[in-house]
């Protein structure tokens, strides 16, 4: 077992055999809920996990951008905004 981010990976792949075993593969992590890191020349490039982590993810990342929105809007209205003509100076254009 391996640890990518703070995930267990259950099992570890070369590039190469998940190209040769795709099918199977797949199968194993959507049927057994099985988390396989994929390696390139010795490095994790990828993982397969199975949908219902990818869920979790997503749903993790749409609260994250919500608290990012909100602390926003905060300060907005806290501080105010910007005029476009200072937003265009910032950016230099």
């Amino acid at each position: 077992m391996s640890t990518v981010r703070g995930a267990t990976m259950h099992d570890t792949l070369r590039i190469a055999e998940l190209q040769a075993n795709v099918t199977a593969i797949a199968g194993r992590v959507q049927s057994a809920g099985t988390r396989i890191a994929v390696q390139k020349r010795g490095k994790i490039v990828a993982a397969l996990v199975p949908p219902s982590d990818l869920e979790m993810l997503e749903a993790l990342e749409d609260r994250l951008d919500l608290l990012d929105a909100l602390d926003a809007l905060a300060d907005y209205r806290e501080n105010g905004g910007s005029s476009l003509e200072d937003l265009k100076r910032d950016l230099g254009v």
